[in-house]
């Protein structure tokens, strides 16, 4: 791996990590709609999360694509991927 790809590798990892902070304070924001399901300061809140973590994810395969060959790590959150959870997350939009 040169120095080029060493720091795009770098950034990878910064943004996955970011990306995994985001999940947990999403998990947290969704939590406290369910609890009162009518607050609108939390609504945006979260479509905020969610609109972030798109953009972050997408930078993070404009990044890998860039990689020559490097090694890839997709990241898979099975409980995300659940219909009941997939739905209440695009009710929310």
């Amino acid at each position: 791996m040169n120095r080029n790809e060493s720091r795009i590798a770098a950034r990878i990892y910064f943004l996955e990590r970011e990306l995994e902070r985001m999940s947990c304070a999403a998990d947290n924001a969704e939590d406290e709609l369910r609890a009162r399901p009518m607050d609108a300061a939390m609504v945006r809140r979260l479509e905020a999360l969610y609109t972030l973590a798109d953009e972050t994810w997408e930078r993070i395969q404009t990044l890998r694509a860039r990689l020559s060959g490097g090694p890839s790590v997709i990241y898979f959150n099975r409980r995300h991927a659940e219909p009941a959870a997939k739905a209440w997350r695009q009710a929310l939009v």
